[in-house]
């Protein structure tokens, strides 16, 4: 492979006429000649193209230099460094991030050190960050009048109103006075400057706003859409733009990074040929999206508003990759129903582990973002998945537990729809009755009508425990994820099995069977070995191991009370028929009566999700104890569901901070084992964790009593009122 060490290098040409061709002949000498008016007819055909941006001084001995021949060529090394940095694409190299901050003067603009690179290929840089006020910012027009660009007045930034972008540009002048050298006998020293300096400018270019909206609110909705929707347009090729503003006179109303920074990087001729948009600016959709999201949810809050609202009375353009709000998919007794997109969008919820989040956003960034002003027929094609994220241990037990990792979200029906209110809700009161009367006349349809109840109520106490999970920030509510869905599905069930880390299995044996023996517990957990799988009496034991289990009686009570429930449902019984009638065949084996012994006193929703898994799973027929083909009463999905509901990483901490108030033979045997059999420790846990300490000690004698009494129904009632 060749290399450009030298300009001879490269092809060089001889333009000359006949004689000196015939000279160069007869001595042997030149290089590649060409004919000057050959030259001439390859200029008249289009096959020579001239770039007279790119021409510089030939230098020989005994040529005359002047000042504006070193400047050509400097012209020249800068315009070819332009050319190379637009190869790159234009944007934001690193830093360069902006925020509103409060100073004296009003609103000030800080803007972090860093560098980048504009459409025209000039470097801008910032040594430092600079909290510049808003008020002392020039414009566009401003900054030309003041560098003798432009004759125009400057207008004062106090007086003026609407959209602007904050942007860099690149600046030069002169500094530095020398002296120069007469340029003649009889001239005269005279004194010019001596250097140009480079510099990056803070300026602001108004924005052209064609939409007419009334408040910088509906503005921000309606410049996001032209931009991301469409080519952005009206801003300088010579500005890199870091952020967008709206000035109220002279106020700051809200300052939008994402909607006008991109970061640097060449855009994919595959993509654009296709009709795709560029990567950066898909990137940025999403960044402005979930700006827009949190200052909306701030406003809404300030205003005592909940965080449930349609997309579109904010958004006029979706990403293909978003958040939302977690209140706006709401459970009901038909599994749950979603507010935030448009109703002819459909709209599947799913559990996905957290660190595949990025994956899912990086693969939607290809498809087109979703357009909340599109007709009903648009909207018709389009599929979303909400996204919730979970850790990957609880994304194992929703796999076990539930049917699926996804379920469907049905849509608000009466939002953005055209058909009358009335006739909307004669359909659904129609489909409702039908619902009503086929399981009354079928009994096969009123067992499949109790099973999809507990599927839902195992996935709404799943999505519940996930919610709760979601770290928040700044007093804001939990947000999910969505991803607008492709047209070709594909497979994204994983597959494995996860591998435990092991631990010190023999003082956890021996730490165990001191607790089971000092509570006399030993054959109650024979029994359970008894019924269960091998792998299931190993999570067993690692479950009464853990930490906050091992150190507290009454949690190793509960948990032994749990397993025995699950183990052993109780019988199931056939209700007396109303009239003879033939013998109807269920098909499906639905044990509908062994889940009420594992129901506990209070509802599973609040606490006990791992049994509500565990109601479902034997409800459909997949858990041992509801299967007639084996013996065994206990799988290891059960224990991993069980030890999903102690999974708190401050379970123990409420029944500790009563203890020292209950004196030190507290609990005695009896007493943990009346309270776990119970089924209301984790719950009694959970409230005494919240409990003041006057609760605490107004608590004391009724616990005590309840427990040495083995009064289930007192014990019940002291959680309940904790909750």
């Amino acid at each position: 492979m060749s290399t450009l060490q030298t300009a001879d290098a490269r092809l060089n040409l001889d333009v000359v006429d006949s004689e000196e061709l015939a000279r160069q002949l007869d001595t042997g000498s030149g290089g590649e000649v060409v004919l000057r008016g050959t030259m001439e007819d390859m200029f008249g055909s289009g096959t020579l193209i001239l770039d007279g941006l790119r021409r510089r001084p030939r230098y020989f001995d005994g040529r005359f230099l002047t000042g504006a021949d070193l400047t050509r060529d400097q012209d020249y090394v800068r315009q070819r460094q332009a050319d190379i940095a637009r190869a790159g694409g234009s944007g934001v190299i690193s830093g360069l991030t902006v925020e509103d901050v409060d100073s004296v003067g009003g609103t000030s603009l800080r803007i972090a050190a860093g560098h980048g690179v504009t459409p025209t290929g000039d470097l801008v840089m910032l040594t430092d960050t600079r909290d510049v006020p808003v008020m002392d910012l020039p414009t566009a027009r401003q900054l030309d009048a003041a560098m003798g660009l432009s004759a125009d007045p400057r207008v004062p930034l106090v007086s003026q109103s609407g959209l602007f972008v904050l942007g860099l540009r690149s600046v030069e002048f002169t500094a530095n006075p020398i002296a120069a050298y007469p340029r003649s006998i009889a001239g005269q020293r005279t004194v010019e400057d001596g250097d140009i300096i480079e510099a990056t400018a803070i300026t602001l270019v108004p924005f052209p706003d064609a939409s007419g909206a009334a408040t910088a609110a509906e503005a921000r909705r309606a410049v996001a859409r032209q931009i991301f929707g469409n080519a952005p347009s009206g801003i300088p090729q010579n500005i890199l733009p870091i952020a967008m503003l709206a000035l109220d006179r002279g106020t700051v109303q809200w300052v939008d990074v994402a909607m006008v920074r991109r970061e640097l990087g060449a855009d994919s001729g595959v993509q654009i040929s296709l009709g795709g948009r560029p990567r950066a600016q898909a990137e940025a959709q999403v960044l402005q999206h979930r700006t827009h999201l949190l200052d909306v949810l701030l406003e809404n809050q300030a205003r005592g508003m909940p965080p449930v609202f349609p997309a579109s009375q904010y958004f006029s353009l979706l990403p293909p990759a978003g958040q939302l709000p977690a209140a706006c998919v709401v459970p009901d007794a038909d599994g749950f129903q979603q507010f935030y997109f448009p109703p002819p969008i459909t709209a599947d919820l799913a559990f996905v582990p957290s660190d595949e989040i990025a994956a899912l956003v990086d693969e939607a960034l290809a498809l087109p973002p979703i357009d909340l002003q599109a007709s009903a027929d648009d909207h018709n094609g389009t599929g979303v998945v909400i996204v919730v994220p979970v850790s990957r241990p609880n994304f194992q037990r929703y796999s076990a537990s539930l049917p699926a990792v996804t379920t469907t979200v049905r849509s608000d029906t009466t939002a953005g729809l055209s058909r009358p209110a009335l006739d909307m809700l004669d359909a659904l009161v129609l489909q409702r009755r039908a619902a009503s009367d086929s399981s009354a006349a079928d009994p096969q349809a009123t067992a499949a009508a109790e099973t999809l109840s507990l599927q839902n109520k195992a996935w709404q106490a799943a999505l519940a425990e996930a919610v709760a999970a979601l770290p928040v920030s700044e007093s804001l509510p939990p947000l999910l994820w969505f991803v607008r869905r492709r047209a070709v599905a594909f497979r994204t069930d994983s597959q494995g099995l996860p591998i435990a880390v092991g631990g010190d299995d023999i003082v956890i044996s021996s730490l165990v069977g001191e607790n089971l023996s000092r509570l006399k517990l030993e054959k109650r957990l024979a029994a359970i070995d008894a019924k269960s799988t091998p792998q299931a009496s190993a999570r067993a034991m690692a479950l009464l191991g853990a930490p906050s289990i091992v150190n507290s009686d009454i949690l190793t009570a509960a948990v032994i009370a749990d397993l025995e429930k699950v183990s052993t449902p109780a019988p199931a019984t056939s209700p007396a028929p109303s009239a003879p009638s033939p013998p109807t065949p269920i098909t499906a084996p639905i044990a509908v009566n062994r889940l009420r012994l594992l129901q506990p006193a209070i509802s599973l929703a609040d606490a006990r999700t791992g049994l509500t898994r565990i109601n479902l799973a034997t409800a459909l027929g997949t858990t041992p104890a509801a299967s007639d083909d084996t013996d065994l009463g206990l799988s290891e999905s059960e224990v991993l569901d069980i030890a999903a509901d102690y999974s708190s990483p401050r379970l123990g901490e409420g029944l500790a901070a009563i203890a020292p108030l209950m004196g030190d033979a507290w609990p005695t045997a009896k007493q943990a084992v009346a309270i776990g059999d119970s089924g209301v420790a984790i719950e009694l846990d959970a409230g005494l964790r919240k409990a003041t300490q006057g609760q605490l000690t107004d608590l004391v004698d009724d616990l005590k009593t309840a427990a040495t009494k083995n009064d289930a129904d007192a014990l019940q009632q002291i959680a309940k009122s904790l909750a």
